[in-house]
Protein backbone atom coordinates (compact mmCIF):
# COMPACT_ATOMS: atom_id res chain seq x y z
CA UNK A 1 0.00 0.00 0.00
CA UNK A 2 1.21 3.51 -0.74
CA UNK A 3 1.03 6.49 1.59
CA UNK A 4 -2.38 7.70 0.43
CA UNK A 5 -3.90 4.26 0.95
CA UNK A 6 -2.31 3.85 4.37
CA UNK A 7 -3.42 7.33 5.41
CA UNK A 8 -7.00 6.67 4.29
CA UNK A 9 -7.02 3.44 6.31
CA UNK A 10 -5.63 5.22 9.39
CA UNK A 11 -8.17 8.00 9.06
CA UNK A 12 -10.95 5.43 8.89
CA UNK A 13 -9.68 3.59 11.98
CA UNK A 14 -6.76 5.22 13.83
CA UNK A 15 -7.02 2.72 16.67
CA UNK A 16 -5.93 -0.10 14.37
CA UNK A 17 -3.39 1.78 12.28
CA UNK A 18 0.27 0.85 11.89
CA UNK A 19 1.67 4.33 12.43
CA UNK A 20 5.31 3.35 11.89
CA UNK A 21 4.52 1.97 8.44
CA UNK A 22 2.41 5.04 7.73
CA UNK A 23 5.24 7.38 8.72
CA UNK A 24 7.81 5.54 6.61
CA UNK A 25 5.46 5.56 3.62
CA UNK A 26 5.02 9.30 4.05
CA UNK A 27 8.79 9.79 4.01
CA UNK A 28 8.94 7.94 0.67
CA UNK A 29 6.04 9.86 -0.87
CA UNK A 30 6.04 12.96 -3.01
CA UNK A 31 4.14 14.77 -0.26
CA UNK A 32 7.13 14.59 2.12
CA UNK A 33 8.64 18.03 2.67
CA UNK A 34 10.13 18.06 6.17
CA UNK A 35 11.44 21.63 6.04
CA UNK A 36 8.30 23.27 4.70
CA UNK A 37 7.06 25.57 7.44
CA UNK A 38 3.58 27.12 7.45
CA UNK A 39 4.56 30.09 9.57
CA UNK A 40 1.21 31.88 9.20
CA UNK A 41 -0.80 28.90 10.47
CA UNK A 42 1.62 28.23 13.33
CA UNK A 43 1.48 31.87 14.44
CA UNK A 44 -2.30 31.86 14.13
CA UNK A 45 -2.41 28.70 16.23
CA UNK A 46 -0.29 30.16 19.02
CA UNK A 47 -2.21 33.43 19.05
CA UNK A 48 -5.55 31.65 19.08
CA UNK A 49 -4.55 29.40 21.98
CA UNK A 50 -3.27 32.37 23.96
CA UNK A 51 -6.54 34.22 23.36
CA UNK A 52 -8.56 31.00 23.93
CA UNK A 53 -10.17 31.53 20.54
CA UNK A 54 -11.21 27.94 19.94
CA UNK A 55 -12.60 28.53 16.45
CA UNK A 56 -9.37 30.12 15.24
CA UNK A 57 -7.24 27.45 16.94
CA UNK A 58 -9.19 24.66 15.28
CA UNK A 59 -9.01 26.41 11.90
CA UNK A 60 -5.23 26.75 12.20
CA UNK A 61 -4.90 23.10 13.25
CA UNK A 62 -6.95 22.01 10.24
CA UNK A 63 -4.76 24.17 7.96
CA UNK A 64 -1.67 22.41 9.29
CA UNK A 65 -3.25 18.98 8.92
CA UNK A 66 -4.29 19.74 5.35
CA UNK A 67 -0.60 20.28 4.55
CA UNK A 68 0.64 17.32 6.62
CA UNK A 69 -1.84 14.99 8.27
CA UNK A 70 0.96 13.52 10.39
CA UNK A 71 1.50 16.82 12.24
CA UNK A 72 1.48 15.69 15.87
CA UNK A 73 1.04 19.13 17.41
CA UNK A 74 -1.94 19.91 15.17
CA UNK A 75 -3.68 16.71 16.26
CA UNK A 76 -2.96 17.57 19.91
CA UNK A 77 -4.50 21.01 19.49
CA UNK A 78 -7.56 19.54 17.74
CA UNK A 79 -7.93 17.07 20.63
CA UNK A 80 -7.65 19.92 23.15
CA UNK A 81 -10.21 22.13 21.41
CA UNK A 82 -12.73 19.35 20.90
CA UNK A 83 -12.29 18.28 24.53
CA UNK A 84 -13.07 21.81 25.73
CA UNK A 85 -16.12 21.86 23.50
CA UNK A 86 -17.34 18.53 24.80
CA UNK A 87 -16.97 16.88 21.40
CA UNK A 88 -15.71 13.62 22.84
CA UNK A 89 -15.73 11.54 19.67
CA UNK A 90 -13.77 14.09 17.65
CA UNK A 91 -11.34 14.64 20.54
CA UNK A 92 -10.77 10.89 20.85
CA UNK A 93 -10.11 10.63 17.10
CA UNK A 94 -7.34 13.25 17.13
CA UNK A 95 -5.98 11.89 20.42
CA UNK A 96 -5.67 8.43 18.88
CA UNK A 97 -3.80 9.90 15.92
CA UNK A 98 -1.43 11.92 18.10
CA UNK A 99 -0.77 8.99 20.44
CA UNK A 100 -0.22 6.65 17.51
CA UNK A 101 2.31 8.97 15.91
CA UNK A 102 4.14 9.62 19.18
CA UNK A 103 4.13 5.93 20.05
CA UNK A 104 5.64 5.09 16.66
CA UNK A 105 8.57 7.43 17.37
CA UNK A 106 9.12 6.18 20.93
CA UNK A 107 9.08 2.58 19.68
CA UNK A 108 12.17 3.22 17.52
CA UNK A 109 14.50 3.56 20.53
CA UNK A 110 15.09 5.30 23.82
CA UNK A 111 17.01 8.26 22.40
CA UNK A 112 19.99 7.80 24.71
CA UNK A 113 22.59 6.86 22.07
CA UNK A 114 23.19 6.79 18.34
CA UNK A 115 22.26 3.11 18.22
CA UNK A 116 18.95 3.73 19.99
CA UNK A 117 18.16 7.15 18.53
CA UNK A 118 14.55 8.13 17.97
CA UNK A 119 13.71 8.09 14.25
CA UNK A 120 11.98 11.35 13.31
CA UNK A 121 10.57 12.82 10.12
CA UNK A 122 11.28 16.45 10.99
CA UNK A 123 13.04 18.71 13.44
CA UNK A 124 9.67 19.75 14.85
CA UNK A 125 9.07 16.17 16.01
CA UNK A 126 12.27 16.29 18.06
CA UNK A 127 11.00 19.17 20.16
CA UNK A 128 7.56 17.59 20.50
CA UNK A 129 9.07 14.35 21.82
CA UNK A 130 11.41 16.20 24.16
CA UNK A 131 8.55 18.27 25.59
CA UNK A 132 6.32 15.22 26.08
CA UNK A 133 9.14 13.50 27.96
CA UNK A 134 9.26 16.51 30.27
CA UNK A 135 12.45 18.12 28.98
CA UNK A 136 13.36 21.50 27.55
CA UNK A 137 16.15 21.76 25.00
CA UNK A 138 19.13 23.88 26.00
CA UNK A 139 21.47 23.00 23.14
CA UNK A 140 21.39 21.23 19.77
CA UNK A 141 24.21 19.84 17.67
CA UNK A 142 24.46 17.86 14.45
CA UNK A 143 26.51 14.65 14.40
CA UNK A 144 27.40 12.64 11.29
CA UNK A 145 28.90 9.20 11.71
CA UNK A 146 28.94 5.95 9.70
CA UNK A 147 26.77 7.44 6.95
CA UNK A 148 24.09 8.51 9.43
CA UNK A 149 23.03 11.93 10.66
CA UNK A 150 21.84 12.70 14.18
CA UNK A 151 20.50 15.69 16.00
CA UNK A 152 21.64 15.64 19.61
CA UNK A 153 19.48 17.75 21.90
CA UNK A 154 20.72 18.48 25.39
CA UNK A 155 17.61 18.55 27.54
CA UNK A 156 16.91 19.72 31.08
CA UNK A 157 13.95 18.17 32.87
CA UNK A 158 11.44 20.89 33.72
CA UNK A 159 10.73 19.50 37.21
CA UNK A 160 13.84 17.67 38.40
CA UNK A 161 16.51 19.65 36.56
CA UNK A 162 18.08 16.41 35.31
CA UNK A 163 20.18 16.97 32.19
CA UNK A 164 20.25 14.36 29.43
CA UNK A 165 21.41 14.13 25.82
CA UNK A 166 18.75 12.79 23.46
CA UNK A 167 19.72 11.41 20.05
CA UNK A 168 17.43 11.72 17.04
CA UNK A 169 18.16 9.88 13.80
CA UNK A 170 17.52 12.42 11.04
CA UNK A 171 18.53 10.31 8.05
CA UNK A 172 15.11 10.82 6.46
CA UNK A 173 14.80 14.63 6.65
CA UNK A 174 18.54 15.16 6.15
CA UNK A 175 18.56 12.84 3.14
CA UNK A 176 15.58 14.72 1.69
CA UNK A 177 17.45 18.01 2.14
CA UNK A 178 20.57 16.70 0.43
CA UNK A 179 18.48 15.30 -2.42
CA UNK A 180 16.83 18.69 -2.95
CA UNK A 181 20.27 20.30 -3.09
CA UNK A 182 21.35 17.75 -5.69
CA UNK A 183 18.25 18.39 -7.81
CA UNK A 184 18.74 22.15 -7.66
CA UNK A 185 22.47 21.93 -8.39
CA UNK A 186 23.25 23.74 -5.15
CA UNK A 187 26.06 22.53 -2.88
CA UNK A 188 24.90 20.25 -0.03
CA UNK A 189 24.25 22.09 3.22
CA UNK A 190 23.57 21.26 6.83
CA UNK A 191 20.18 20.81 8.36
CA UNK A 192 18.11 23.90 9.22
CA UNK A 193 18.21 24.99 12.85
CA UNK A 194 14.66 23.99 13.77
CA UNK A 195 12.94 27.19 12.67
CA UNK A 196 11.45 25.28 9.76
CA UNK A 197 13.34 27.29 7.16
CA UNK A 198 16.12 26.04 4.93
CA UNK A 199 19.35 28.07 4.86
Amino acid sequence: MDYDELLAAAQASPAGADFHTLRMAYARSGAYAPYTFNRASVQMLHQALTARDLDAALEAAHDLLSANYLDIEAHMVADYVHTLRGSGEQAAYHRAFAQGLIGAILATGDGRSQDTAFIVLSTAEEYTVLRLLGYQSTMQRLVREDNHAYDVLHGRHTKTGQEVDFYFNIDLPFGWLQHQSFLSGAPPHDEPDGSGETP
